[in-house]
């Protein structure tokens, strides 16, 4: 159910500004470049030419069908890989570019992700980073903690301090902005958008 109303779901978002976001953020990826969690293929329409390899992961097989069908759409040679982030099928240093939208709030252990992204990041290559994150606001925060329990039922943590983790990571951050998504429940408005480098 999560997978068919998705798109439905951030379409208010998306019309109101996320859409931007995503295209400012990949206008930075480049050469070989992987998407974790690319859900129903969203960011597909932004990534530039620069990009000579797309290669997406997903592991929810009901997202897979729908990001299938977008994929044979918009940018047919690009390739999808059933896996999840702890566990990525890809030698050290493969790519140029990662990227990462919305799905650190989602993954079962945020260290090991970033572990993987940077294990199969080339020497010098980039993270590109959309998530939203625990509010800097104590009051909003508490919201968050209460309500993570119900967001936990489609896997998101949105109280997670995800800047803090990429920051403790092997990677180093280049760029950060703080935001927020538009036309989003309160709880998930707080938002970063980035760069850090292998």
């Amino acid at each position: 159910m999560f997978a068919a109303f998705y798109d439905r779901v951030s379409k208010g978002s998306e019309e109101a500004g996320l859409r931007e976001e995503r295209r400012q953020l990949l206008a930075a990826a480049e050469g070989a470049t992987l998407e974790i969690g690319a859900g129903t293929g969203l960011n597909l329409e932004h990534y530039p030419e620069a990009v000579t390899r797309l290669v997406l992961t997903e592991p929810d097989e009901h997202m897979r069908r729908r990001l299938a069908r977008r994929v044979s759409e918009v940018r047919p040679s690009t390739e999808i890989v059933a896996a999840g982030v702890e566990g990525l099928p890809f030698p050290d240093g493969t790519f140029d570019t990662v990227v990462v939208t919305f799905v650190l709030c989602s993954v079962p252990q945020q260290e090991a992700a970033l572990a993987e992204v940077a294990r199969v990041l080339k020497p010098g290559g980039r993270l590109l980073f959309l998530e939203h994150v625990r509010s800097d606001d104590e009051k909003l925060a508490k919201w968050q903690d209460r309500i993570t329990p119900l967001y936990n039922i489609v896997g998101c943590n949105p109280n997670r301090d995800t800047l803090a983790a990429i920051e403790a990571s092997a990677l180093a951050v280049e760029t950060v902005k703080h935001g927020e998504v538009p036309k989003a429940p309160k709880v998930e408005r707080p938002l970063i958008t980035g760069t850090a480098r292998r």
